[in-house]
């Protein structure tokens, strides 16, 4: 590898492990050596020599339903990776023991912290985490007084309803995740009541369909509300993953979008940018939450000051065609 970099091995390994200052352009040419070689750090030397095993934990409840863990889970490895940290990836099915599991299970000796997005955790769990092993939450639940990284999920739900709202929308059907299990369901619910009560229509909240969060469940959805005979001129899918759904059943039913019925989502997963029409959603930020979460994550793992808490970031709104009719 040094050889293929044009430096010392000495250099690569200030590179590799973050141990040195480097110049980026030296940098670079290493790190352009370590994907060409395919070169992956051997986690069990590295503790010997450091005390440290240079890998973190990703749990998630799925990598594959919805996009948006996948989508997470790929920014995590590629950005750990530049801090020459390696990423074990960990499903849990939203399961309250595989969740602890991960969390307090053998397979944490590997690791020198985690990033965990829990759904059934509890405070109870907490105090079995060992002191000094760090883990910052993503996502909605709050467990404890962990370190958690965020997306305003209330607020993403306000400007995607104010948005419906300004070009036309006077019958919303929602259709997401069951609240009673999804923190998100929740806080996206009481951003869209919040938008349709601020305009006047708390009314219209009786439209929501409860269901589970992927493509298939977003295309039942609307193929039940069509033969139950639901009056709507808008949907909001609660994810993305629901809103596309949502499109390729209107379409079956023979209702086009946006010319009869307006769609939007949630989460700006990167399929949204190339279905027909394109996906009206609001951003999820996820490359700012991964980045600040892995800067949070590091920072515990090697003692340096960073305040943490509660990191909660804001969305944006991002119009595509799919609520924008031609005029």
């Amino acid at each position: 590898m040094a050889e293929l970099a044009g430096v010392s091995i000495k250099t690569v390994s200030e590179v590799v492990n973050r141990t040195g200052r480097v110049a980026p352009a030296t940098t670079a040419r290493v790190e352009d050596a370590v994907v060409r070689l395919g070169y992956r750090p051997n986690l069990s030397a590295r503790r010997l020599r450091s005390g440290r095993a240079g890998a973190i934990g990703l749990v998630v409840p799925e990598l594959g339903s919805s996009g948006y863990f996948a989508e997470l889970a790929e920014l995590v490895v590629s950005r750990a990776a530049r801090h020459g940290v390696a990423v074990l990836i960990e499903e849990t099915g939203g399961v309250r023991e595989r969740e602890r599991d991960a969390l307090l299970g053998p397979r944490r000796s590997q690791l020198d912290g985690m990033l965990l997005n829990a759904l059934r955790l509890t405070d109870d769990d907490v105090p079995g985490v060992p002191d000094g092993f760090p883990v910052v939450l993503l996502g909605e639940r709050q467990v404890g007084a962990l370190d958690r990284v965020a997306f305003d999920n209330a607020a993403a739900a306000r400007l995607v309803t104010e948005h419906l709202l300004e070009v036309g929308a006077r019958r919303i059907l929602v259709v997401g995740g069951d609240p009673s299990v999804s923190e998100s369901a929740v806080q996206r619910l009481a951003g869209h009541r919040a938008a349709l009560e601020a305009a006047g229509r708390p009314a219209a909240v009786r439209h929501v369909v409860t269901t589970q969060w992927d493509h298939e469940s977003g295309l039942a959805a609307i193929a039940g509300a069509l033969a139950a005979g639901t009056d709507f001129d808008a949907v909001l899918g609660l994810n993305d993953a629901l809103a596309l759904g949502v499109v390729r059943g209107l379409l079956d039913a023979g209702r086009r979008t946006p010319q009869d019925v307006l769609v939007a989502g949630i989460d700006d997963i990167h399929t949204a940018r190339f279905t027909t029409p394109r996906l009206t959603t609001v951003d999820a930020r996820r490359p700012a939450i991964v980045e600040r979460a892995l800067a949070l994550l590091l920072a515990r793992i090697t003692g340096a000051d960073d305040e943490g808490g509660l990191v909660e970031l804001e969305p944006s709104l991002v119009v595509r065609e799919s609520t924008t009719p031609a005029t």
